[in-house]
């Protein structure tokens, strides 16, 4: 019987070994749905712009005024799916810069992971600074879903002057044990860990997050809120999480767009 219990025992090390080991490979396909198709968005005097690092960095960028916007899109989409707010900042004259996440659209060819994401994203926004004359200080990160991670990070590497999140999550080893079990947690390689870094940005920093939200629960935008030094939560009353901007009503928007437009 203890020769028993001592291989039983030696078995499942083996197999949580072979599982932690495999991590990536679980559940990255989970957390990036990379769409692989190419949705170039067409904005008045927009073009495409790359950058180089380890791989091309791609991204959509459209000069309006001096503030530059910059848009992290979700885990299911692409930078093209954040036209219709990009459109939005433009015709408040604004600048706007849709960024493609590596593994998705136009750098399709590459591996998604957080490291690079972060490593592609912050060569755009150095692109901006150099050559087209956006600096942080100009600069407002703005994330929906999975972009939040993204939005947060470049924040606390100091590379935005104000944040905006819509449906922003704690971590995402939070959200998979929110949808699965606890230890799904454990699993995690690309954490994205918002709640770790909030406190370190110092930015004017808005969170909009749907009350009815079944992806990211509202309790984790409240629970940032919590974290971040100079914050406002705006809770959307009946709205999920993919259909949060159609819940939006005109006053919030302005409300919105007044808080990009400002300076500290």
């Amino acid at each position: 019987m203890i020769r028993f219990s001592k291989i039983f025992a030696g078995l499942i090390v083996i197999g949580v070994v072979v599982v932690m080991s495999l991590r990536g490979a679980i559940t990255r396909p989970i957390l990036f749905p990379a769409p692989r198709f190419k949705f170039t968005p067409e904005l008045p005097g927009g073009r495409l712009v790359t950058t180089a690092t380890e791989r091309t960095a791609y991204g959509y960028y459209a000069k309006g005024g001096k503030k530059l916007v910059v848009f992290f899109h979700g885990n299911g989409e692409v930078m093209g799916s954040m036209q219709d707010l990009a459109t939005i900042m433009l015709k408040e004259n604004c600048s706007v810069l849709m960024t493609e996440y590596p593994g998705y659209g136009y750098a399709s060819d590459y591996k998604t992971t957080e490291a690079h994401i972060y490593e592609d994203t912050a060569a755009l926004l150095q692109l901006m600074r150099e050559k087209y004359g956006h600096a942080a200080a100009d600069t407002v990160l703005w994330g929906f879903s999975l972009g939040t991670g993204v939005a947060v990070e470049m924040a606390a590497r100091k590379l935005g002057e104000r944040v905006i999140l819509m449906a922003p999550f704690t971590s995402a080893g939070d959200t998979a044990a929110h949808h699965f079990f606890f230890a799904a947690r454990w699993l995690i390689i690309d954490d994205f860990n918002n709640k770790a870094k909030a406190a370190s940005v110092g930015s004017p920093t808005l969170i909009v997050h749907g009350e009815r939200d079944s992806i990211i629960p509202v309790r984790m935008g409240k629970e940032l809120a919590g974290v971040f030094p100079k914050v406002t939560f705006i809770p959307v009353p009946d709205a999920d999480h993919n259909d949060l901007l159609g819940k939006i009503d005109a006053t919030l928007w302005r409300r919105i767009i007044s808080f990009a437009q400002a300076y500290q």
